[in-house]
């Protein structure tokens, strides 16, 4: 911070300058002492210069203000903080996911882009910055540690080590830290570039690695910490959890639209509060319905406060354990970068609160003092796209490169006994089962969507064959799966975590046919009886929409209806139910482009 604006600061504070705004009659909430108290807050700059609690204060005079704002009582909070999140998964670009998560009181999210980085490189990340700029969202990005997510997969890009070091050397001060360290196995077995891409963190504003590693334990899990990696949000029970915290690492409770994790590994904190500290919160995947009807971090608050956690404790758990588990809390940093309480010299990212039971959207959202929100609609400013904003989008478009096709690809037979993905409503984790029949079954397929199946197909890989027959096993993977239960018709998306190849899911081959015969460039497609019954596009890389995010999630709930309507009814989504079916890199049975993958095994199932 400049000493001009270190004195402009302690002089507002000192009540020598005026401020911007005067919040007064407020009910402050403490994270740090976990207390409500009443008092005022002033703020100068977009930063918070004063915090008076009453009675202790009541003598101090308030300072001259340029505005004074009223609370009448109402609560006064730290802005929410998203500790992990795919801006992609929300099916909108950031600008729009801005409006969104402002408007529910996420005043920071910290961003990994691997999503798009998989299908576009890092001009997809170059885009996401880009475009992010034009809200009041303060996005933290962090840089793809695992493009691909495995070294052999069939994603749309890679990027090395050596690409970030040189991604960062040109884009100074744009990539706050390392995203989730994926390749768990890579870290384990001390590969090289594993480990390069683990030290180039080193040139990111923060110097984090953040962390992915399911059911990883033992020596295992002592080489991954030992790593540097400092959080994990893939818990799903208390027992993983602790094992973890013990270990040094931040436990993410994760509440998204997928997986839904917070209420299984509530009593870690329930059992005793002062884990807290070291427990923050986490979206990951959200769908844009559920942002906007539900909420995103104030959604884990209500569900962590509905589970036994102190509604204090819930919210510093998404306020400050964050910022701490990232540095954002102190330090040398400029005042309007440090966050997560209500505190002088914090930036002035603040909710205004009825109560503390999250059953609505705030009051009223400010991000570094600006309104930006107000009763859960978005008042704030988004500026129009620059035209680097529109080059890099142009980049995104185009991107679904599918071989041709015949429906005799899409009819296999079931093979008894042989490995069945068993999918696990609201988790990630899937089950494996290997049952005697295909009664209750579903066929799935990942069909490579990058060039690569054309690519085979131009060098003869089909002979005489049908359209595509020759690339099943290589670049169309074929299995089964249970608990996915549409019924008379097919899901296809572009979206299918990591690598984004086209995932189907039907109870019938021509239907899956055709569904992935109109899936386009990018987006879900529903088909019952040969015919398209919902979709929803998304053209910017086959991800997100170019729509407005109220729109998208018109299209979203639009879909999930016909999906209940076709047999898929909740906990399971049919959406984000089968996004994840082709990662890698989760436990236990996945889909590939060569089949199904056994992750416990890193080898293909029979």
């Amino acid at each position: 911070m400049a000493v001009e604006e270190l004195k402009h600061m302690v002089d507002a504070a000192e009540g020598r300058e005026a401020v911007d705004i005067l919040f007064t009659n407020a009910q402050i909430v403490d994270v740090y002492a976990l207390r409500v108290v009443p008092g005022r807050v002033a703020v100068k700059d977009g930063v918070i210069v004063g915090v008076l609690f009453d009675p202790r204060d009541a003598d101090v005079p308030d300072p001259a203000a340029a505005q004074v704002i009223d609370l009448g009582g109402r609560f006064l909070s730290p802005g929410f903080i998203d500790g992990h999140l795919h801006i992609e998964s929300s099916n909108v670009r950031p600008s729009e996911y801005a409006r969104m998560a402002l408007a529910r009181g996420t005043t920071c999210a910290i961003a990994d882009s691997h999503e798009i980085a998989n299908v576009c490189g890092l001009d997809g990340l170059s885009f996401m910055i880009e475009d992010a700029r034009r809200s009041p969202l303060d996005i933290k990005f962090m840089m793809p540690s695992c493009v691909p997510a495995l070294p052999d997969e069939q994603a749309g890009a890679s990027i090395t080590a050596a690409d970030m070091q040189a991604f960062m050397a040109e884009h100074p001060g744009e990539i706050f830290g390392l995203g989730e360290m994926m390749n768990y196995p890579g870290v384990e077995a001390a590969d090289a570039e594993t480990l390069a891409r683990i030290d180039a963190a080193r040139a990111t504003v923060s110097g984090l690695v953040d962390g992915h590693a399911p059911l990883v334990a033992g020596n295992d899990l002592n080489a991954y910490t030992a790593s540097g990696v400092i959080a994990d949000h893939e818990c799903t029970n208390v027992d993983e959890a602790l094992d973890k915290l013990s270990r040094g690492m931040y436990i993410m409770l994760r509440e998204g639209t997928c997986s839904h994790d917070l209420e299984a590994l509530a009593p870690l904190v329930v059992d005793d509060p002062r884990r807290a500290r070291r427990c923050c919160f986490a979206t990951d995947d959200r769908a844009p319905s559920d942002a906007l009807a539900i909420g995103m971090i104030d959604n884990a608050c209500r569900v962590a406060i509905a589970s036994g956690i102190d509604e204090l404790t819930a919210i510093a758990m998404g306020t400050l354990s964050t910022a701490e588990c990232f540095r954002l809390d102190h330090g040398h940093a400029p005042a309007c970068e440090r966050r997560g309480t209500i505190a002088p010299g914090k930036r002035a990212d603040l909710l205004v609160l009825d109560d503390l039971s999250f059953t609505r959207p705030p009051r009223a959202v400010y991000s570094a003092g600006e309104l930006v929100a107000r009763d859960g609609a978005f008042v704030g400013e988004v500026a129009p796209a620059s035209a680097r904003v529109e080059e890099l989008e142009a980049l995104l478009r185009g991107s679904v490169r599918l071989p041709e096709l015949s429906a005799e690809v899409f009819d296999y037979p079931f093979v008894p006994g042989s490995a069945v993905i068993d999918v696990i409503p609201g988790n990630a984790i899937t089950g494996a089962a290997y049952p005697d029949s295909a009664e209750g079954l579903r066929r799935i397929m990942l069909i490579e969507r990058h060039g690569r199946g054309v690519a085979a197909q131009e060098a003869g890989a089909d002979g005489d064959a049908p359209a595509g027959t020759g690339l099943v096993g290589k670049h169309i993977g074929r299995g089964w799966l249970r608990g996915f239960t549409i019924a008379g018709g097919a899901i296809a998306s572009t979206i299918g975590h990591d690598s984004h190849n086209v995932c189907v899911v039907g109870d019938n081959p021509r239907d899956m046919y055709e569904a992935v015969r109109h899936v386009g460039q990018g987006g879900f497609v529903l088909v019952r009886d040969g015919s398209v019954v919902a979709r929803l596009d998304l053209p910017l890389g086959g991800l997100m929409s170019d729509k407005p995010a109220d729109e998208v999630a018109r299209e979203h709930d639009e879909f999930i209806a016909a999906g209940c309507a076709a047999g898929i009814e909740p906990p399971l989504d049919p959406l984000m139910g089968m996004i994840f079916l082709p990662l890698p890199v989760i436990p236990t049975l996945r889909i590939r482009p060569e089949g199904v993958f056994d992750v416990r095994t890193m080898s293909y199932a029979v």
